[in-house]
């Protein structure tokens, strides 16, 4: 069902207690929105239109569900080894020549931080340079070969950032801001659910990449496990490269340049789920660095440190599961506060009490699905603020949600490193709390607390729109032959 011309922003008329309400148009999903809540249904492209264009159905069908399929191989196979960084940073601390040298944990953050600030500016880039696309993802790919292949011939920790940190983290952001684009094209009507599963394969595929890399290095060292999966990685993200396309042809080089609007930059809203972005950001990565230090440093067994990173990924695809789910159902303040706060309780009644095995892992489950949640509100949010500025593009507007993470994820590296050297709470406590790691577990509780900041986004100028609203509605209505912008989560 389609309503009118793409460049007719009329109005549609909707019966809901015998109110109409104006036409919003929302570019980035190529239709215009419809009511006041958060549940976003999207008319199903018609099959008529989909096959005079030639091309494969939206939402449904084989071609669209093996392209996710895709997509989640590659988010856990370019990921996989920043989010199993802990791993690296237990094998780092004990062995010559990195054990004496400050910085460790600045690897592992830098590469992640890097790939979320850096989205931001690629995503501006792709999107006015729509032809491009595949030539980033190609790059990308072997900008990330060369990180691990220099990272293994790295004899200081200056080295490790540079490589398997800087120039890992650029590499991974240009190859995989593309199939962002392309998902979005792929799935109109079930974005929260498709970016989801999407991200969750980080999650999954984390939790048996910490015992894989744990078991090379304890026996080949870093620089042969750093190489063997510089090859693995090498080859099936190529494979995933050449055959996941997008639904909608590339335009050619000589398609005119799209221009971006920015206008969403001056909307309160956007920046105040940036704030609790951020905030949520400086905190979210310290338990994925230490959970492995912090298991043998409470000298459980080898096998516990491997287990809480990987029950803290695989928990993690549940939650981005679950939260996309949410937000394509409830308000994404309901979520955000849903999140924040499970978070928090996880952190303060579970890790600051975890000195037992069992409780640990509690820890670790509870954790990756509240927190490992969180991205899956960006598409709620960028929706939120697309209400005050319907102009703007929803692929930007995610991307600079998401960079806010980015900034908090390289500050946690060295933040962290001064909170492990604060010794006020060492005696003192109880549990976790009487020792060195006190401050790294308030400290993580705190920020997972203030990021519910974000949810006041979602409610700001709530009394201005009818008490009870429909669901949001968006309509399909772009040309065939028009590339469809991301919606990155």
């Amino acid at each position: 069902m389609t309503y009118g011309e793409s460049e007719d922003y009329g109005t549609i008329r909707q019966q809901r207690h015998g109110s109409i309400d104006n036409r919003v148009p929302v570019p980035g999903l190529g239709g215009y929105l419809i009511g006041a809540a958060n549940d976003v249904f999207v008319d199903e492209p018609s099959e008529e239109l989909d096959d005079e264009a030639g091309l494969p159905p939206a939402d449904h069908g084989k071609q669209a569900w093996l392209f996710l399929i895709g997509c989640f191989w590659l988010e856990g196979l370019l990921w996989g080894l920043p989010f199993s960084f802990g791993v690296f940073e237990k094998y780092y601390t004990h062995y010559e020549p990195f054990s004496s040298q400050p910085g460790i944990p600045a690897i592992g953050t830098t590469g992640l931080g890097l790939a979320y600030f850096i989205a931001p500016f690629a995503a501006f880039t792709l999107q006015r340079w729509p032809a491009q696309r595949k030539n980033a993802s190609i790059f990308g790919l072997v900008l990330i070969v060369v990180a691990l292949l220099t990272a293994s011939c790295a004899t200081s920790v200056a080295h490790l950032i540079l490589t398997q940190g800087i120039l890992y983290g650029i590499g991974g952001s240009l190859l995989y801001n593309p199939y962002l684009f392309y998902l979005d094209e792929w799935f109109v009507r079930r974005k929260g659910l498709a970016y989801g599963i999407f991200f969750s394969g980080t999650g999954l595929f984390g939790s048996f990449i910490p015992a894989i890399l744990e078991w090379g290095l304890d026996n080949y060292g870093f620089r042969l496990t750093l190489r063997l999966w510089a090859l693995v990685v090498g080859v099936l993200l190529s494979f995933l490269v050449f055959f996941l396309k997008p639904r909608r042809p590339l335009p050619t080089a000589a398609t005119p340049s799209v221009p971006i609007n920015l206008d969403f930059l001056s909307s309160a809203r956007f920046w105040i789920f940036m704030i609790g972005n951020v905030v949520e950001g400086i905190g979210y990565f310290m338990p994925q660095i230490y959970l492995p230090s912090f298991a043998a440093w409470l000298q459980f067994p080898p096998v516990t440190s491997t287990m809480s990173i990987s029950i803290l990924n695989v928990s993690s695809t549940l939650g981005l599961i679950l939260t996309g789910l949410l937000v394509d159902r409830l308000r994404v303040s309901t979520v955000l506060l849903i999140s924040s706060l499970g978070a928090a309780a996880s952190v303060f009644l579970l890790w600051g009490f975890s000195v037992t095995e069992p409780v640990l892992y509690l820890f670790a489950l509870t954790y990756g699905v509240f927190a490992g949640g969180y991205a899956s509100t960006w598409s709620g949010s960028a929706l939120e603020v697309n209400r005050d500025k319907p102009r703007s593009d929803l692929p930007v507007i995610m991307n600079i949600i998401g960079g806010g993470r980015g900034f908090g994820c390289v500050a946690s590296g060295p933040l962290s490193e001064y909170l492990l050297r604060i010794e006020i709470w060492d005696g003192v406590g109880l549990g976790v709390y009487g020792t060195k790691y006190a401050s790294l577990v308030v400290f993580t509780g705190i920020t997972a607390l203030l990021s519910v900041f974000g949810m006041l986004g979602g409610y700001r100028n709530r009394r201005h729109k009818a008490k009870k609203a429909g669901p949001v509605r968006v309509a399909e209505n772009k040309p065939a032959n028009e590339t469809r912008p991301l919606i990155p989560s």
